[in-house]
């Protein structure tokens, strides 16, 4: 739901209806053992058909009525509480937060090739040096290194399932430990 809800949000969920919904109208609803949260899209064979604002793609499944959690009224970001736009003015957000998303996809699609060959030929590292912390913490499987950039975690190293986990750009000036 890029562009409607951040990471870390809180919604106010109300019990609507199912058959009082309409395109627009954010709903969270069960899959797979989560509570997920999408905007409606469509209507098909008495079910609705769900889309994240930040996805380019509809969801596979269509919201069963026996899934369906409720109607997401609004937003807690910070403290403050602002409404979710529905209806048809929530569906003109969602057309441009899709179309946004795809030519996101679009540029990211163009320049990955140029992306990877700066990565590997590691000349960003000769130009950008930012100050990153490297911690190392003790787990039984080995060492956890993570890297620290301005207050947040930008890489990882996880020794237990040999996996270097790392935020772009960030993969351009770090390699992982060992290297």
């Amino acid at each position: 739901m890029r562009g409607t809800l951040a990471q870390g949000d809180g919604v106010r969920i109300e019990a609507v209806p199912y058959d009082s919904l309409q395109p627009g109208d954010v709903v969270a609803y069960r899959s797979a053992g989560q509570v997920v949260v999408h905007r409606i899209v469509g209507h098909r064979n008495g079910e609705w058909i769900t889309q994240g604002d930040g996805n380019w793609r509809r969801d596979a499944a269509p919201l069963a009525p026996e899934r369906y959690v409720g109607r997401v009224a609004a937003r807690e970001r910070n403290g403050a509480t602002s409404a979710v736009v529905g209806g048809a003015a929530g569906l003109r957000r969602a057309a441009g937060l899709h179309a946004a998303a795809c030519a996101r996809w679009a540029a990211l699609t163009a320049l990955a090739p140029f992306y990877r060959l700066l990565r590997a030929s590691r000349a960003a590292a000769l130009v950008w040096r930012p100050r990153i912390l490297a911690v190392r913490f003790a787990a039984p499987g080995g060492s956890v290194v993570k890297f620290i950039h301005r207050g947040r975690s930008v890489a990882h190293w996880d020794p237990h399932a040999e996996r270097w986990t790392c935020r772009k750009p960030y993969d351009l000036v770090l390699s992982r430990p060992g290297r």
